[in-house]
């Protein structure tokens, strides 16, 4: 068989298992379980064979999903990235020592309920709890995604995590990871920017009750393809700092000869001696500079970002503070829900916004 009729060969099988296996997978089979990440394992499971494998998804075998998925893909981008500059090896090795930041932002409106409730919870927990009245934003599009309604969010790697979700900053132990997983980015992000939809209308459609399309051609639909795209990006607790690292290559790697992109290397060169954490993640990823000239965005591109989701709730418990708009810590501070955790409560920097 010529090497012309063998790769016509594969590539109908591969059109036929991809037509086979979107017929197969339709929407309600890949209804979320109360577990984040449940529809990411249905949809490799679906991949592999489309045949029922008549067998529960139960919660460890998804986390087993989760690590191997992890592997798989630290590790192609070892392969990938190799062979590994004597800098790009140092910073791998000097950012093992430096814990990324996990930080959970949330608007002011929202912080009393989560001191009531002892947690930060997902938006079925809140719904089991408080059926009016959800303070959650999660959008339903990233529910279709992989199962975002199950989920709490934090960032990792910013050190004051991402003002656009709110101005309360709740600053999580180290510890936190060990319940969680990440993307390089939020679902909406992957959809509009990575997979080219118009992510904002189908999110208007879920949100006044409307199905998105069932066809697969549509542009609007959400399936099969782009929950095993997304499966690729997961990246379990073990890998997050060594991914970051990863990320950070990349960005270095595609630099241009422009003043910003000067600054942008002495940047990283400083990562590679400086000692002190705090200082090593302020220069990994800037606080972004308000109003900023596209000059400034350039010399502060970050060197990378992790969204991490983590199983329904975050007890307080994980929370090692609470930063609030100084002009209104006095008014937390005398909530009787505030009480018990007075000593997590402070006011925010004011460069912090």
């Amino acid at each position: 068989m010529s090497d012309r009729i063998l790769l016509a060969c594969i590539v109908f099988f591969s059109i036929c298992i991809e037509s086979e296996a979107q017929d197969a997978i339709q929407e309600p089979e890949v209804k979320p379980a109360r577990q984040a990440g449940q529809p990411l394992a249905a949809t490799r499971r679906m991949a592999i064979n489309v045949l029922p494998f008549h067998r529960d998804l139960d919660a460890a075998k998804l986390q087993k999903w989760l690590e191997i998925s992890s592997r798989c893909t630290m590790a192609e981008f070892e392969l990938f990235l190799s062979p590994l500059t004597a800098e790009e090896q140092k910073l791998l090795k000097v950012i093992e020592d430096k814990p990324a930041p996990i930080v959970n932002r949330l608007h002011f409106e929202n912080l009393r309920d989560v001191l009531k409730q002892k947690a930060l919870v997902s938006l079925l927990v809140e719904e089991e709890v408080a059926k009016d009245d959800l303070s959650h934003t999660t959008p339903a599009v990233e529910n279709l995604l992989y199962g975002a309604f199950d989920a709490v969010f934090a960032s990792v790697g910013p050190p004051n995590g991402s003002p656009r979700y709110g101005d309360v900053v709740i600053h999580l132990k180290d510890s936190v990871r060990e319940r969680g997983w990440a993307t390089p980015f939020s679902g909406m992000h992957f959809m509009y920017a990575i997979q080219h939809k118009d992510a904002r209308k189908m999110q208007d459609m879920l949100a006044a009750g409307k199905s998105l399309p069932d066809s697969p051609y549509n542009p609007l639909h959400l399936g099969f393809n782009d929950r095993l795209h997304f499966s690729h990006y997961v990246v379990t607790e073990k890998y997050w700092n060594q991914m970051l690292a990863f990320q950070a290559i990349l960005v270095y790697r595609n630099l241009d000869n422009s003043p910003a992109s000067e600054k942008v290397r002495q940047r990283f060169a400083a990562l590679l001696t400086e000692e002190n954490p705090q200082k090593f993640w302020n220069l990994f990823i800037p606080p972004r500079v308000k109003n900023g000239t596209k000059e400034q965005d350039a010399e502060n591109i970050p060197f990378g970002y992790l969204e991490g989701k983590f199983d329904n709730q975050i007890s307080i418990e994980y929370f090692t503070s609470i930063e609030v708009p100084a002009s209104k810590l006095a008014l937390v501070r005398s909530w009787p829900e505030a009480q018990p955790y007075l000593h997590l409560i402070r006011a925010k920097a004011a460069d912090n916004p």
